[in-house]
């Protein structure tokens, strides 16, 4: 009788194959490079944060002895301009008027221009509104923007953050047409309101002009704004710091 050859052996792989911590090192690995490529990224934009802002544009600027004195504020993140109500050169009333002109608001003798994140502005009325999905958002995604226009009784005092400056009328009307430019416009050629959006009474919202992102924000945007005019302002100025020192005081 001859004898069957043996069959080899079936290898049976168990269920805890060396396969799945190879799997789990190499999801490390990934997470870890992306880790390192995000903080890579952090610190070359923080780098150009303090490289362009030390940058100074129209270095050598002197305010106008005689003209019109207009006030650059920040709350530390977000950037606006104190401006007259009305001068010969734009009245903002009529260019931007409120939702519900009433009494003393129409009288106001100054207004509050900024530029800025459209979803910030409108759902974030308060600090306490603000999450960090609406902040990565703002940050990271490109969003749609707005002009918020606040008609104000005074400006807060001079400091750090408050800086009061005299424009000449040449300077002053070449700083209220770049403003203006911030204004997406109709047909006619009028800013497009965004009704019932309001804070209060004194004060309105009108659809902008251009995206925020991380390279664009409303930081930016009012640094331009002085640019246009002529003042020292730096060559790129996400944050708030660089267009403030470089301001004369």
């Amino acid at each position: 009788m001859t004898q069957q050859p043996h069959a080899p052996d079936v290898l049976v792989v168990p269920a805890n194959t060396p396969a799945r911590p190879r799997l789990r090192r190499r999801i490390c690995r990934w997470l870890l490079r992306g880790l390192l490529l995000l903080l890579a990224f952090a610190l070359l934009y923080l780098l150009a944060v303090w490289i362009l802002g030390a940058i100074a544009v129209h270095r050598g600027y002197q305010p106008a002895t005689t003209g019109i004195d207009i006030m650059i504020s920040s709350n530390g993140i977000h950037t606006d301009f104190y401006l007259p109500r009305k001068t010969p050169e734009q009245d903002w009333t009529s260019f931007a008027p409120l939702q519900h002109m009433s009494g003393y608001l129409a009288d106001s003798p100054l207004v509050l221009i900024g530029w800025g994140d459209r979803s910030f502005f409108l759902d974030t009325p308060n600090w306490e509104d603000l999450t960090v999905a609406k902040a990565l958002k703002a940050v990271f995604l490109p969003t749609s923007s707005v002009m918020h226009v606040y008609y104000r009784e005074g400006m807060p005092a001079p400091g750090e953050r408050a800086v009061r400056l005299r424009l000449s009328t040449a300077e002053y009307r070449l700083f209220v047409a770049q403003i203006e430019r911030g204004f997406r416009k109709n047909a006619n050629g009028l800013p497009i309101m965004i009704p019932d959006r309001s804070y209060s009474e004194s004060d309105v919202f009108y659809e902008g002009v251009g995206s925020y992102h991380l390279f664009y924000t409303c930081n930016n945007w009012a640094s331009n704004a002085l640019s246009a005019a002529g003042v020292t302002s730096p060559l790129w100025s996400p944050f708030d710091a660089a267009i403030f020192s470089h301001l004369p005081r």
